[in-house]
């Protein structure tokens, strides 16, 4: 086992239901900042908004992660994305050069999804007080729901992986990428993330939602450009034109 910048606190679990879940319901108890919760069968996973994290049991892993006092302002919430998308993104990319970090929260191998990230965080006073980190990433798994674009390592690189080995992996390069932020700030982590953004610099197709800051709606062709400093995408249209959407506002299709 890796040597870690800081103790983490590891509970593993059999089956839950999820582990943010788990993490909010024992928050008040006894959660120390790095406090892990593994999942070998997670019944009930999420996703950002509405959607549902789909894993078979002992194949994938599923965990969170639990942060407190980081003292990041709400407008830069979007930076432990970027630390945590940049830190599974390098792991990955030791096995595949054909692994992407799609915004804002999923890993894309071979144009297909293997893994996604969903923050959440409780705000004090305008600052970030705690945050839960929750990961899915499809190891093992052969089999999925063929309305979904996903699939796993295994399946796309045709070899079995260790689960502990793969999950000490990812739990060290979050605390490396963590502290390089807490030393150089966020440049270099901004200049990583942007770098690997899946379809970067490429003709895409979008739906854009209606909103009062874009005058473009339904589907469009773009190029993603770059992120902002609040963590917007920026995509270019027609002309030269560049408009930043938040999450809600616009879909990547393809």
């Amino acid at each position: 086992m890796k040597k870690f910048i800081w103790p983490i606190y590891l509970i593993f679990l059999q089956k839950v239901d999820s582990t943010n879940q788990y993490i909010k319901r024992n928050i008040l108890k006894w959660m120390k900042n790095w406090t892990v919760i593994w999942s070998m069968h997670q019944t009930n996973g999420k996703g950002v908004g509405k959607n549902l994290w789909e894993t078979e049991k002992e194949k994938n892993l599923t965990f969170s992660i639990f942060f407190k006092s980081i003292t990041l302002s709400i407008d830069k919430g979007y930076v432990m994305n970027m630390i945590i998308s940049n830190a599974i993104h390098k792991i990955l990319f030791t096995y595949s050069k054909f692994i992407w970090i799609k915004w804002p929260n999923d890993i894309i191998l071979m144009n297909k999804k293997i893994g996604g990230i969903l923050i959440e965080n409780e705000v004090i006073n305008k600052k970030i007080h705690t945050t839960i980190i929750g990961i899915g990433l499809n190891v093992n798994q052969l089999k999925f729901n063929s309305k979904f674009r996903a699939s796993s390592l295994k399946k796309i690189l045709n070899k079995d992986f260790e689960l502990d080995k793969l999950f000490y992996n990812i739990i060290y390069s979050i605390q490396k990428e963590y502290f390089l932020f807490t030393i150089h700030g966020e440049s270099d982590i901004r200049d990583y993330y942007v770098s690997h953004l899946y379809m970067k610099d490429k003709i895409s197709f979008f739906y854009i939602r209606k909103n009062i800051h874009c005058e473009i709606n339904g589907f469009s062709k773009g190029i993603i450009r770059n992120i902002t400093r609040r963590g917007n995408l920026v995509i270019e249209f027609n002309k030269n034109k560049k408009i930043f959407f938040s999450q809600k506002e616009v879909q990547l299709i393809f």
